[in-house]
């Protein structure tokens, strides 16, 4: 039996390379992960009746309790997209269970890894009576793959995740019809915006579903698919308000109530583009070319003389330095503003730095904004990677918001224009 379970195995990773799926090793270890975050909304309906049970409101909880209540909400989400999304990949395929395509590794990784972020912060907050969150909310989720129509695999995970979301809001909002409302004027105007918020779920989900079928046309995909989506993001921000009912009062800032989810446009309009930021260029006095550079780990590196080297070369090669210090500029100012902080591992150490020179440091975004041409959801993280790397061999100069999950390697490097480039 072990015997014919290896080569099963090994027959399985020939197929799966063979047909270009990838391993989900990472993904699994991830989706193991789900029992804390199942634990954590035990947790949180434990508070809800407590809190029913003492005469409070949504509007009343104590605001450690609500930012529990809404970091497992998200944590949950995430998590619930993840393995639903996994779930139907290998439903559709038996033959490459263990693997799958890389759009869908894509999207699954991004959905697990803001999981730990909201997980850790619901655990603060419950043990913590004075916690306040350090992100905006409510977040947006994680950007969808830019494939369009998505795989059929992915529209049918959305399905059975919606089933998911609308079975547990049922709890927050039986909480918040049979409380006592304070009588104000802006509580009923976040009533009103979260009743909105549930009637679009409601009937985006309904369509979703209904229109999928069992074997739908292209064109029903797509828009099926787009009710799907529409639906999954009005519950992720259905689940936030009932948490913290008060920042129901944003929405009207952010997009009329008939549809709250923020597109790429709005946010472009909540953060206008900086003008242009007047330094001193590369040959000036007074230039630092290590401006990119992560500053927490500058001292290490300037010991490195090929490191110093590659800095001088950088610059050297970059055909416009202006445009490249304007994006760091644009960077630097969204840093002040508390719209992106450098990142930190679960342990709260700094994760580090991007491993090609310039060796930017790693950022993570606390408050979705357009930034260099990209838009950037809540937790992502992103570095500023610039490089001349593989110019010699007809490469083009590079200098780009790279926004995706980081993991720790030992790979270094100083961005030859003779290599072609990796990354």
């Amino acid at each position: 039996m072990e015997a014919m379970s290896n080569t099963q195995s090994i027959w399985t990773r020939i197929y799966s390379t063979l047909v270009g799926e990838v391993s989900a090793d990472t993904l699994e270890a991830y989706r193991r992960a789900s029992l804390a975050v199942y634990e954590q909304i035990d947790l949180v309906e434990a508070h809800r009746l407590e809190s029913r049970a003492n005469g409070l409101s949504p509007w009343t909880v104590p605001y450690s309790t609500q930012a529990e209540m809404l970091c497992a909400w998200n944590a949950f989400v995430l998590q619930t997209l993840g393995n639903e999304f996994l779930e139907a990949d290998y439903a559709s395929d038996s033959a490459t269970v263990g693997f799958v395509p890389r759009i869908t590794a894509d999207q699954v990784l991004a959905f697990y890894t803001q999981v730990e972020a909201w997980l850790t912060r619901a655990r603060q907050a419950h043990v913590n009576p004075g916690y306040r969150l350090d992100l905006q909310v409510p977040a947006d989720l994680p950007g969808w793959s830019k494939v369009e129509p998505c795989p059929n695999t992915h529209l049918a995970g959305m399905l059975k995740a919606l089933s998911a979301l609308s079975e547990h809001l049922e709890a927050p909002l039986q909480f918040l019809n049979d409380s006592p409302l304070p009588n104000t004027a802006a509580t009923q105007e976040h009533l009103n915006a979260i009743r909105s918020v549930h009637a679009i779920a409601q009937t985006k989900s309904r369509y979703a579903i209904d229109m999928f079928g069992s074997n739908p046309s292209r064109d029903v995909h797509e828009r099926a698919e787009e009710h799907a989506k529409a639906a999954i993001e009005n519950y992720y921000l259905l689940g936030q308000l009932l948490a913290m009912p008060q920042i129901a009062g944003s929405l009207t800032v952010r997009k009329p109530l008939a549809q709250p989810i923020l597109t790429d446009r709005d946010l472009a309009s909540l953060h206008p583009k900086l003008e242009p930021m007047i330094t001193k260029l590369p040959g000036e006095p007074g230039f630092d070319p290590w401006c990119l550079t992560d500053p927490r780990s500058l001292s290490k590196l300037k010991l490195d003389k090929d490191a110093k080297l590659a800095i001088k070369r950088l610059w050297e090669l970059d055909p416009d330095p202006t445009a490249t210090l304007d994006l760091f500029a644009e960077i630097e100012e969204a840093r002040r503003r508390g719209d992106i902080a450098f990142a930190k591992d679960e342990n709260g150490e700094p994760q580090g730095y991007f491993f090609c020179c310039p060796w930017s440091p790693v950022y993570v975004v606390k408050r979705s904004l357009p930034l260099g041409g990209a838009v950037l959801r809540s937790l992502q993280t992103f570095v500023f990677d610039v490089t001349g790397e593989g110019m010699n061999l007809g490469a083009p100069f590079k200098r780009e918001i790279k926004a995706t999950a980081f993991k720790n390697t030992e790979k270094f490097e100083y961005g030859d224009p003779d290599e072609p480039p990796d990354h």
